[in-house]
């Protein structure tokens, strides 16, 4: 009887980042962010990316598959005035690659935006990327743009989600109360 894989995030530590860097700065492995070349040392990466996460730059977390980590989710560019924020996520092993954990992980990360009160999300993937683009689309994200960016040489679809609302704890009005408005149109 195969064991099913569980997919958990967790707030990312020195040694996770240790355990990545080899992986991620590897030159067959492309990522949005890693388009230049890089000669960047274990602490600088883990050093900054730690930094970047305790002054409130980026939310990242550790995917971890049945408690192993083989990636990472990360929120940036937080726009407080719209709670809108831009998402990467990286699966370093491409031996898990194509097995459903990046939808796990985001579904989970999604939710987790959602309690900290972000309601749309962005993100940015290359147009060739067709794998990660039905995971979006699976998950609910939507194509709002392709572009060239001219930085990468690639053209690269943008697409959004809207995060829905949780639910507020309380009181639930129904149609009969007097206090009950109809919902705006737009």
């Amino acid at each position: 009887m195969s064991q099913a894989h569980k997919i958990s995030l967790k707030v990312p530590d020195y040694s996770d980042y240790e355990h990545f860097y080899q992986n991620r700065f590897t030159p067959e492995v492309v990522y949005w962010a890693d388009d230049g070349p890089h000669d960047i040392s274990l602490d600088e990466y883990a050093l900054n990316r730690l930094y970047a996460q305790s002054s409130g730059e980026i939310l990242e977390r550790i995917i971890l598959l049945n408690g192993e980590p083989i990636g990472t989710v990360t929120a940036r560019d937080f726009v407080k005035r719209v709670c809108q924020c831009t998402l990467g996520i990286v699966i370093a092993d491409p031996a898990c690659w194509g097995h459903g954990y990046g939808y796990a992980a985001l579904r989970l990360f999604t939710v987790m935006l959602a309690q900290n009160g972000i309601g749309r999300v962005i993100l940015e993937t290359y147009a060739n990327n067709k794998r990660a683009q039905r995971c979006f689309n699976k998950i609910g994200f939507q194509k709002k743009r392709v572009f060239f960016a001219p930085s990468s040489g690639r053209f690269v679809v943008e697409m959004y989600m809207d995060l829905h609302r949780r639910p507020a704890i309380g009181e639930r009005i129904s149609r009969d109360d007097p206090r009950w408005k109809p919902p705006r149109t737009k």
